[in-house]
């Protein structure tokens, strides 16, 4: 645990005697773990609160820091109602994704029927115009022919 407080860069002024900044490096709570509650100062306490929380396998040890203070007691709420917000949060933002999903794969279904029927109605239009084609030079045959016969059409 390494506590600092806030100073102006330049002239070294306490920025504010409320606002501290502790860091704690839980990696090495491992030790402060094994001890017995009442033997673990403030800090101490607190920080195997934030370490192992939400560990079940520390729920015994968990439980008996929060029994001791007061403060981790709120601590404690506070971590579920924001555990249970970011759940509900988590849970909303991945219904939003399902339903967004959803409707792209309902775009893309109506996408790959719109090209299959285009391409269906190409090959249609393909036949037609071979078709037509086809009767052009039967046209032009039957014509030839009944120019050969003296009919005139």
């Amino acid at each position: 645990m390494h506590p600092f407080s806030m100073r102006h860069d330049t002239y070294n002024e306490l920025l504010h005697d409320g606002i501290h900044a502790i860091f704690i490096e839980l990696s090495k709570l491992n030790e402060v773990i094994k001890k017995p509650v009442d033997e673990m100062t403030d800090m101490e306490r607190f920080s195997v609160f934030l370490r192992y929380a939400e560990n079940p396998d520390y729920r015994e040890i968990v439980n008996k820091v929060i029994e001791s203070r007061e403060g981790l007691a709120v601590a404690s709420e506070l971590l579920m109602s924001i555990s249970k917000d970011e759940r509900e949060r988590a849970i909303f933002r991945n219904r939003r994704i399902a339903i967004a999903d959803q409707e792209s794969n309902m775009a893309q279904a109506l996408l790959n029927e719109r090209e299959k029927w285009q391409s269906v109605v190409a090959e249609k239009d393909a036949t037609l115009a071979e078709k037509d084609a086809t009767l052009a030079e039967k046209d032009a045959q039957i014509a030839e022919l009944l120019a050969q016969l003296g009919v005139k059409k």
